[in-house]
């Protein structure tokens, strides 16, 4: 199984729900190794749970992301990408070493990694987190998933899409995330002491990169909003993003009436004490999110949910069910959307229960071990 890597010390959802399929895949008696392009955050959890971790310093393709980039950012990564890389050899000598069945790629960006299985001739299960615009870049990635991939797992129809609209529709197979719902609620009144939130307070949450295209300016400006009209709302911000965009957002939180109520803590190990510290949680990423993951653990720890509903979004929130959903960049639909959940505590309570009985039906761990350990079979019996 092979990873990119975000950061070494925040994983991503896309890293976390590789890290639990390995774990799931190594339980049912697989033999699984993954490796990661540098130092992780993930490496002692997996090699506690029997699977060896090695880091290769291979290089991803950093053009995979779903907004506009400039001609000189495209040219500069595509540069980088393109030069020689000596991880690629020792990327391809530790699967040479391993003589793996099957290999499994994380997210479009490792290209290396899709490349170097195909060299060897192993069958190649690509698992796709990413949805891109029609264009030129999207048809040169399709054309890379369709020289090396022998099966590509979608998380959503979303991601699906593009796919099949780029004609490798007999290739896809969605499957969605799976979640563990926390053992227990957690102590809600520790929670709130940590970071730092009053014991009854009504608090919204909002989890995840701190970057422009995630949403967290949306997210304050609703919450000004907001608060214009219940003053006693409280709102918890967790995550990590470069230094200049913590200082717009820093700027944006001065700007209104909710400054003193917004609380921005770093990026935590466990999202289950952000979860027990909140009554909902908030997603604002502007862009299509294919299956966010920290909305299913929202669900799954039965708390309601307020998002824009790009992407793969309304795959799991059903609106007016078990949460409320607005349309990208709708600051006042956001904003209206968090003042009506919080001011109904039997409503948060009736969506929350709903969200955990949906995760349970459709999102479990069990499933998605199911569907993926068929689909790595299937690959890996189609080697000649």
């Amino acid at each position: 199984m092979l990873s990119h890597l975000a950061s070494a010390s925040a994983p991503t959802g896309a890293e976390r729900s590789l890290a639990l399929l390995a774990r799931g895949l190594r339980a049912r008696q697989h033999e699984v190794s993954v490796t990661a392009p540098g130092r992780w955050s993930l490496t002692r959890e997996l090699e506690q749970a029997g699977v060896p971790v090695a880091a290769i310093a291979v290089r991803s393709c950093w053009l995979a992301q779903w907004g506009p980039q400039p001609m000189w950012l495209q040219a500069a990564r595509g540069l980088r990408f393109a030069a020689p890389d000596p991880g690629s050899r020792q990327l391809r000598r530790w699967l040479s070493t391993l003589a793996p069945d099957v290999v499994h790629v994380n997210c479009l960006p490792h290209l290396r990694g899709a490349a170097a299985a195909k060299s060897l001739g192993v069958p190649l299960v690509w698992h796709l987190r990413e949805i891109l615009p029609p264009g030129r870049r999207r048809r040169w990635f399709a054309g890379r998933l369709r020289r090396d991939a022998t099966t590509i797992a979608a998380v959503s129809e979303a991601v699906a899409g593009w796919l099949r609209a780029e004609g490798l529709g007999d290739r896809v197979e969605v499957v969605h995330n799976g979640v563990d719902p926390p053992a227990d609620d957690g102590d809600r009144a520790r929670a709130r002491r940590r970071f730092g939130l009053p014991p009854e307070a009504t608090v919204i949450g909002l989890f995840g990169q701190l970057v422009a295209h995630k949403g967290a300016l949306d997210f304050v400006r609703a919450a000004h909003a907001v608060s214009a009209e219940n003053s006693e709302l409280h709102f918890l911000i967790a995550g990590h993003g470069p230094a200049a965009f913590a200082q717009r957002l820093e700027l944006e939180i001065g700007a209104g009436t909710a400054g003193d109520h917004i609380h921005v803590v770093p990026p935590q190990p466990e999202i289950w004490e952000l979860m027990g510290a909140v009554d909902m949680l908030a997603l604002t990423t502007l862009w299509p999110d294919p299956l966010p993951r920290v909305v299913m653990e929202a669900m799954a720890a039965e708390r309601p949910v307020v998002a824009y509903e790009g992407g793969g979004v309304p795959e799991m929130v059903i609106d007016g069910e078990t949460g409320l959903l607005c349309a990208p960049g709708d600051v006042d639909g956001l904003a209206a959307a968090i003042g009506q959940l919080a001011g109904d505590e039997e409503l948060r309570q009736r969506m929350g229960a709903a969200g955990g009985l949906r995760v349970r039906e459709h999102f479990s761990v069990e499933r998605h071990l199911d569907r993926m350990a068929t689909i790595l079979e299937a690959a890996a019996s189609s080697r000649s």
